[in-house]
């Protein structure tokens, strides 16, 4: 899918729970680019366990992907950013930023601190580098990893609670992250960008 952009496309393998690795990713961009003009924050990670049965690893795991991680690419992309005409941040958050889950503690956990994340980084570098920061929180979206988690009938069945009749498609997320990373989006800062067919309406 990427053959059309590979003289632009640079690959960067990175754990970025990891700051060592964080940092080095953005040492090559730099060396490569010389500005970043948007991230957007998508890596995450979740644990299905119950508050009795979850461990403090496993927390830690979700806090040390979800949120820490999101922080310091944050953090990391900063200088880049200085150089960049718009410069944009958007985090991917969840629905489960707004609503708790059942067996999803440390998940919706890191959700809801994204969306606090967002409003910081939004408050403090928008004043200081023009840097725009917002969150995109899809609801349940049709990627092959949703695909292997749910049967087919839990996806008609989640489909059908929602108002609009069915789940999240790739592109949903992908045009609302496009939009804030737009020139259009200048004046939209510290959002949160619910994307999803109506499901926190019910």
């Amino acid at each position: 899918m990427f053959e059309k952009y590979k003289n632009n496309v640079l690959f960067i393998k990175a754990d970025i729970s990891v700051e060592d690795e964080v940092k080095n990713m953005f040492e090559i961009i730099n060396k490569t680019y010389g500005k970043l003009d948007g991230l957007v924050n998508n890596a995450a990670y979740d644990k299905i366990n119950s508050i009795e049965n979850l461990t403090p690893e496993e927390f830690r795991k979700e806090l040390d992907v979800n949120l820490v991680g999101r922080w310091m690419c944050t953090k990391y992309a900063i200088p880049l950013m200085k150089n960049a005409k718009l410069p944009r941040i958007v985090n991917i958050a969840s629905r489960l930023g707004d609503r708790p889950a059942l067996e999803s503690v440390a998940y919706c956990t890191c959700e809801a601190a994204t969306i606090m994340l967002t409003k910081c980084s939004a408050l403090e570098l928008t004043s200081k580098y023009n840097i725009k920061v917002n969150t995109v929180s899809p609801s349940l979206t049709l990627t092959p990893l949703s695909r292997q988690s749910y049967t087919e009938e839990e996806i008609k069945e989640t489909a059908e609670k929602n108002p609009s009749k069915r789940l999240g498609e790739i592109d949903d997320t992908v045009n609302a992250v496009l939009f804030l990373l737009s020139e259009e989006a200048d004046y939209i800062n510290g959002e949160n960008l619910n994307v999803n067919g109506g499901i926190l309406l019910v």
